[in-house]
């Protein structure tokens, strides 16, 4: 951890002491050990905390900071532990059915780490409320659970296409942003 130096020594100290009790704390919980847990620096984290974590293997971890977010300072020490306690149970459930294919297998993946990491923080994740009428948004979505994901992003893409021209190739490296009003057309 730090190995980049981009943490200022007492903050590096800090960090690592908060991670390590999270991770012993979480790692018993949730009976996985041999997880790898790195914390880097970088930009690319949620606006609203300063800090995101992607578990992509059952013994990986991948937690980023971005300590001069306006937000970090204030909540980094509830933030990395939840985050820590959401990307655990990631890890732990790839040992078991794994993330998931569809939208229905990730949503589940994604309403159980949240409902775990919840115990971390005391109350749902910020990321976890919408002002829209979930009830009605799901029973909407009940046909769409086992592969909407790509049904919805094949027409997405085509809709764009016959709107700005080119082909998949051309547009491979286009922010996904641009794709946002294609359905609108």
């Amino acid at each position: 951890m730090n190995a980049g130096g981009l943490l200022p020594d007492p903050l590096a100290d800090e960090v690592r002491e908060v991670a390590g009790a999270a991770l012993t704390r979480h790692a018993a919980r949730l009976e996985v050990d041999g997880v790898d847990v790195a914390v880097r620096v970088a930009p690319w984290t949620l606006p609203e905390t300063g800090v995101l974590g992607y578990a992509p293997l059952p013994h990986f971890v991948d937690i980023t900071l971005t300590p001069d977010n306006p937000n970090f300072a204030g909540g980094w020490r509830t933030e990395l532990p939840a985050t820590l306690a959401h990307e655990l149970h990631h890890a732990r459930r790839w040992r078991g059915p794994g993330y998931g294919t569809t939208l229905l297998e990730a949503l589940v993946s994604e309403g159980l780490a949240q409902h775990y990491e919840a115990g971390e923080r005391g109350g749902p994740p910020p990321y976890a409320s919408i002002s829209a009428d979930l009830d009605r948004l799901w029973k909407r979505a009940q046909p769409l659970l086992d592969s909407a994901e790509y049904a919805l992003g094949y027409e997405l893409v085509r809709r764009f296409l016959v709107r700005q021209g080119g082909n998949a190739v051309i547009w491979a490296d286009a922010p996904a942003e641009e794709f946002r009003d294609a359905w609108n057309s």
